[in-house]
């Protein structure tokens, strides 16, 4: 069709004539039937245009025409008619003449209007917006009765129908044109259309196998409706006498229709294999997928589980780092209480040392308390020798004094063992106690020195009670005095207890050291171990990775792989029972219609061509001639202020026809 198409738009567009190689006669008539049409089709007037070319340059041209009012339009030849024969006095030139015709044309041209769905006349829809269409249906008139296959077949001469106009594009949009084309180039917009009226008859074709249009349709959407004229242009030359030689190769078609439907069977049975292979193909790449499935969750399962494990072996890698350093200081920590050991033990000596001298400085402080307590008792009677008891008070208070000053000194000494550290918890507990003894101590001490001092001072102006209550502070200051000397036993008791068992620890310490010396250096060994043992797990870790990622690509691949051979086993029993099918209901309905209807319908198309080139004239043609015709039709256009003139062409139609 569009072969036909490029053919004939010219000729539609600009109603032009169009020439097909033909051999050479004595002459040759190229007919051209113009026909004005109302806007329902009717043919109100025919003008036919002839050119007759003199490829002779004959003086004189013998021509028929059943033309009326014959007019040379195109020189100045002359001619005499006698009836229906005209002999034209060319002089060697072309002939080009014009005649009215009352004949009917081979071709009809049926129009109807329709706005919004509803029929409507041409008088009417002038003017009118909304949903237009333009029904176009043409018949074909010249038929014939034909042989085919020893049957008589009525056939059509085989006109091809192209029409078209110019539609504004200012008040219609959306325009569209069935069997055709639409060409708009902002402004306008172009429809042309095509129908082949008798073809669908002459072919004998059914509109289910092929419907062949006869009937154009226009539709647009449309403001102030307005139409220009349509043109439609005839012409019986379907198809060109180079393109013949296709019914030379039918003969070489109808002899490779058994090897089509051999093929087709063979291809048939290698569809069944097919399908069959791939079925099974599908279900062992289904059984594969499964146990791929299963080793990939195994594989993701050992993964995650050696994550663990590496996490463990990484952790105790980390710890035995920690636990080497805490061996390496064990190991220096029992050396230096080694060594501190016996620096308690010498010190523990001191404080034996120190506690016998408190000791004597107590029994010294008492004999000199005795002594006070005497002298007060013996005093208290005696007020008048204040002088000698002063004195005995001085050198109490200076006796007081240098116990106190001892004491201070010891306990300077017991807190630089503690500072010196690395005590056992035992040895460090009797420091602090002897230390809490001696500060009590100090702080009597301090308390009989004030209230020696105060008794100084009373003595120098006291009275019998002055001295009475001397006497009561004395006393307590004897019984302060014998719990101190109990305190002073115990301290030099424990001093002696710690310094054996400082020494039985010493002796210890030296096996404890060794011990953690060998801790040390197998805790070494220990973390040179698990720093190989973690190296190595990173590798495994690493390797076990990319492992379980790749069989996880696997499977990921071989599920499409599987989806793919699920689909192509479909696929593959679709098309095995796609080709049966095609088989059946097509190469065997195409054999049997190459072998039957298709060389029915090959010889109705050789005789639809032979129709068409023996259409060759409209009027009359000489015999021995060669002629061509062609038919364009022009619908008058429908304009809102066209009715009455519309009208008086339809009166005028009339009165001809009486």
């Amino acid at each position: 069709m569009k072969k036909i198409m490029s053919k004939i738009t010219s000729g539609v567009l600009l109603c032009t004539m169009v020439t097909y190689t033909s051999p050479l006669f004595a002459f040759t008539k190229d007919e051209t039937v113009y026909s004005k049409l109302d806007s329902n089709g009717n043919i109100y007037n025919t003008v036919v245009s002839d050119h007759i070319k003199n490829n002779e340059q004959s003086n004189l041209i013998n021509d028929f025409s059943d033309l009326l009012n014959i007019t040379n339009v195109g020189g100045d030849e002359t001619f005499e008619q006698n009836d229906t024969k005209l002999v034209w006095k060319a002089n060697g030139d072309d002939i080009y003449y014009q005649g009215e015709s009352k004949k009917e044309l081979p071709i009809k041209c049926e129009i109807k209007y329709e706005l919004d769905g509803k029929e409507i006349s041409y008088k009417d829809i002038a003017g009118k917006s909304g949903k237009v269409k333009i029904s176009l249906t043409y018949t074909n008139t010249d038929s014939h009765i034909v042989k085919i296959n020893g049957k008589n077949e009525t056939l059509y001469t085989p006109f091809v129908v192209a029409c078209g106009t110019v539609i504004n594009n200012d008040n219609n949009k959306n325009i569209e044109i069935t069997n055709g084309k639409v060409i708009d180039d902002g402004n306008k917009t172009i429809v042309i259309g095509l129908a082949f009226p008798g073809l669908q008859e002459s072919l004998n074709i059914s509109k289910n196998t092929i419907d062949i249009p006869n009937s154009v349709e226009i539709t647009m959407q449309a403001s102030d409706f307005e139409m220009n004229n349509i043109m439609t242009y005839v012409t019986s030359k379907i198809v060109e006498d180079d393109d013949l030689s296709l019914f030379n190769d039918l003969d070489k078609i109808f002899n490779q229709v058994n090897t089509l439907q051999s093929a087709s069977k063979q291809l048939e049975t290698g569809s069944n294999t097919l399908k069959e292979g791939t079925i099974t193909y599908s279900e062992k790449s289904k059984d594969f997928n499964i146990a791929l499935q299963q080793f990939s969750k195994g594989m993701s399962n050992a993964n995650s589980s050696y994550n663990k494990i590496d996490s463990s072996i990484n952790l105790i890698n980390n710890s035995t780092s920690t636990l080497q350093t805490g061996a390496k200081s064990i190991s220096d920590g029992t050396e230096a209480i080694s060594k501190n050991l016996l620096v308690l033990s010498e010190k523990l000596d001191d404080l034996q040392t120190g506690a016998s001298a408190l000791k004597t400085g107590k029994d010294n402080l008492t004999s000199g308390l005795n002594k006070i307590i005497s002298s007060v008792n013996s005093n208290t009677s005696n007020l008048g020798n204040q002088s000698a008891q002063i004195a005995q008070l001085q050198n109490l208070i200076s006796s007081n004094t240098s116990s106190r000053d001892a004491l201070v000194s010891q306990n300077a000494s017991l807190n630089n063992s503690l500072s010196v550290g690395n005590l056992t918890p035992e040895q460090e507990a009797t420091i602090r106690a002897q230390i809490t003894t001696n500060t009590n101590l100090i702080t009597l001490l301090n308390s009989n020195i004030q209230a020696n001092n105060s008794t100084l001072t009373l003595l120098r102006a006291t009275d019998i009670s002055s001295m009475q209550q001397l006497q009561a502070g004395l006393n307590s200051l004897q019984n302060g005095l014998q719990a101190f000397d109990s305190g002073i036993d115990a301290i030099y008791d424990g001093a002696s207890g710690l310094q054996v068992a400082t020494e039985t620890l010493a002796s210890k310490s030296t096996e404890l050291s060794q011990g953690a010396d060998s801790l040390y250096k197998g805790t070494t060994q220990l973390s040179n171990g698990t720093k190989a043992l973690n190296a190595g797990s990173s590798e495994m870790k690493t390797g076990l990775n990319t492992l379980d990622y790749s069989t996880s690509k696997l499977t990921d691949a071989n599920n499409q792989l599987t989806d793919g051979a699920e689909t192509l086993a479909s696929g593959a029993e679709t098309l095995a029972d796609g080709i049966i099918k095609f088989n059946k209901e097509g190469i065997e309905r195409i054999c049997s219609f190459a072998n039957g209807d298709f060389k029915t319908l090959s010889t109705r198309l050789e005789k639809l061509q032979d129709l068409a080139n023996e259409y060759n004239n409209f009027t009359m043609l000489n015999d021995g001639n060669s002629g061509e015709v062609k038919f364009i039709m022009m619908v008058d256009s429908i304009k809102k202020d066209d009715d009455k003139k519309q009208e008086a062409i339809i009166d005028e139609k009339d009165e001809e026809n009486k």
